[in-house]
């Protein structure tokens, strides 16, 4: 999510999944026509809520895949990251209006299984049904991980589980934690005689794995690539504020060529041929138009997700992007300075005249409690807190109360000059502005002390989708763009508005996942973009309760075709397609 996958679990502050403003804002008006086109209502053919899964609070069931009779759902993890519910949940859609859980693969102690795929091989060594869930730490580091009977856990595993799900009801353990290093995505498919997956590598900057999977009881690594092999300024435009790294993929075979597409945050679209999965061959990239065609300001990047048409000529490439204002740099006593702001804190564009500064208090630690300021505020001042040992929200809470108009977090030494966008880890409401710096950044301010800060925000609305056309790979164009009412509505409508994920049928239509606007199904014959039909769950005053992350187009024993979505908050919901 955002910017935050790079440094998704990082110790003394921990950047978590984006959560929605806490300075709730009431739009002036608000569009119902659903990004411009009054499309019909999807059909709920059954719905399984997240209880009846077994996981009894929101946000965390994630990623949805099925097979057969068969859907299978990833989940996030709670704070404490429980073992109870923390793994693959196996569900029966035999009967599509009456789905039924039947089958849970928990998650290894602290890991949870976050994205999970499941596809048919038929290999020399194995034929039948895998399951294979990514593995990532979660939890917090500062509270322990415990299940119903209060039991702790040790530190999480990574890379990826391989199970055989030939009987659903009856997983077996192939691989367990192949691979060292977190993961967030991965792709299993079938060529020829043997069978391989893609690997996103969560920490490395060769990022992309090449997996042979044809036995997949002992896989084997047989190839790594990333930016450091590819033409150089990938993601040129964005300078050094550019976050470079592979969010996810999809595999297709385009008529005995085999490419990967990628969606690789700033730096766009890539496209490899792996035809040769030994030896992948980069094809080319895309670019982020500046302007951005819809905001007109400088693209916010964050391309999240890529899966190309049937024959191969187009690609959906949406954009993940929470923040729907910007902010990259502020000035400090004159100067110009890389920054994030806080994921959790009012956006700078959000403040009167959309500019925020001060005079700049250098607070003398990390300010994990009140104690650890060296004074309150004087009117106006805003407080320097170093990076630790408890979560960017405590820190902002305790500057909040000590009276300071908003709060910078520096990096720590051992870290450096990275940029995280800060999310929250208690409950506190803020209501000032925060901003992360580098380290150095950090030491300049200490070192000039009183000196003023100033940020000036830009409005760019959240993340959608884009058509690209890929058929010349050198030259990748970006032909039509397309967002939710929600996107670019300012004031911002509370809750998340960036889509998530998206997948495309055999002929022009996409369907997406776009957390609280619901779920859309987009055609793109004609390079246009248009919206055919969409599921927006309300409450009863018609503000939206969906929260959906995952999507997958399901063609079912029983002969029809049906949109499986995977709702954060309530679960499992099954859909006609229109």
């Amino acid at each position: 999510m955002s910017n935050i996958f790079r440094n998704r679990v990082l110790a003394g502050g921990l950047a978590f999944a984006a959560t929605s403003l806490t300075a709730v804002l009431t739009p002036t008006s608000v569009s119902a026509t659903h990004g411009g086109n009054p499309s019909p209502e999807l059909n709920v053919v059954g719905q399984l809520s997240a209880a009846d899964m077994g996981i009894p609070f929101g946000e965390n069931v994630t990623d949805v895949w099925a097979h057969g009779n068969y859907a299978y759902l990833g989940t996030f993890d709670d704070i404490r990251c429980s073992l109870d519910f923390t793994g693959v949940h196996i569900v029966d859609i035999s009967d599509p209006t009456s789905p039924a859980k039947v089958g849970f693969v928990p998650a290894k102690p602290g890991t949870r299984n976050n994205d999970v795929k499941v596809a048919h091989i038929d290999t020399l060594h194995f034929t039948g049904e895998i399951l294979v869930a990514t593995n990532e730490s979660c939890g917090s580091p500062f509270l322990p991980r415990l299940n119903a009977n209060g039991l702790g856990g040790p530190p999480g595993q990574g890379g990826v589980a391989i199970w055989d799900v030939t009987d659903p009801t009856k997983p077996r353990a192939l691989k367990q934690n192949f691979l060292d290093f977190p993961t967030h995505n991965t792709f299993p498919y079938q060529q020829g005689d043997n069978a391989y997956m893609v690997v996103v590598d969560d920490v490395n900057v060769q990022d992309v794995h090449i997996v042979d999977i044809s036995k997949p009881q002992s896989p084997k690594e047989i190839a790594v690539t990333g930016q450091l092999d590819w033409p150089p300024n990938i993601a040129a435009e964005f300078g050094n504020t550019a976050a470079v790294f592979l969010h996810d993929m999809w595999v297709q075979d385009n008529g005995g060529q085999v490419i990967a597409y990628l969606a690789y945050w700033d730096a766009g679209l890539v496209l490899l041929d792996i035809t040769d999965p030994a030896n992948p061959v980069f094809l080319g990239d895309s670019e982020y138009g500046v302007p951005d065609p819809l905001s007109g300001e400088f693209p916010a990047g964050d391309g999240h997700v890529a899966v190309p048409s049937a024959d191969g000529t187009r690609v959906l490439f949406g954009d993940e992007d929470f923040a729907a204002g910007a902010l990259d740099t502020f000035m400090f006593d004159g100067t110009s300075y890389p920054v994030a702001e806080g994921g959790f804190t009012p956006p700078t564009y959000t403040l009167p005249g959309g500019t925020f500064g001060g005079p700049v208090h250098w607070t003398g630690g990390e300010g994990c409690t009140q104690a650890e300021f060296d004074r309150a505020a004087n009117p106006g001042e805003v407080a320097l807190i170093q990076r630790g040992t408890c979560f960017f929200s405590t820190k902002a809470a305790n500057a909040q109360a000590l009276g300071y108009a908003g709060f910078v977090v520096a990096n720590d030494a051992a870290r450096g000059d990275g940029l995280i966008t800060m999310s929250a880890g208690t409950a506190d409401v803020i209501t000032i502005p925060g901003y992360f710096v580098g380290f150095s950044t950090g030491e300049i301010m200490k070192a000039n002390e009183g000196a003023a800060l100033a940020a000036a925000g830009i409005f760019d609305g959240y993340g959608y989708l884009r058509l690209m056309d890929v058929s010349d790979p050198t030259n990748i164009v970006e032909v039509d763009q397309f967002a939710t009412e929600g996107v670019l509505a300012n004031p911002p409508i509370p809750g998340d508005r960036t889509m998530h994920n998206v997948v495309v049928d055999d002929g022009t239509t996409a369907y997406i996942s776009w957390y609280a606007e619901g779920m859309r199904v987009v055609d793109f014959a004609g390079d246009t973009l248009n919206e055919v039909a969409h599921f927006v769950d309300t409450d009863g005053m018609g503000n939206s309760t969906s929260n959906f992350w995952g999507v997958y187009l399901h063609e079912h024993p029983n002969g029809s075709t049906y949109v499986l979505g995977s709702d954060r908050s309530t679960g499992l919901w099954i859909f006609d397609t229109p």
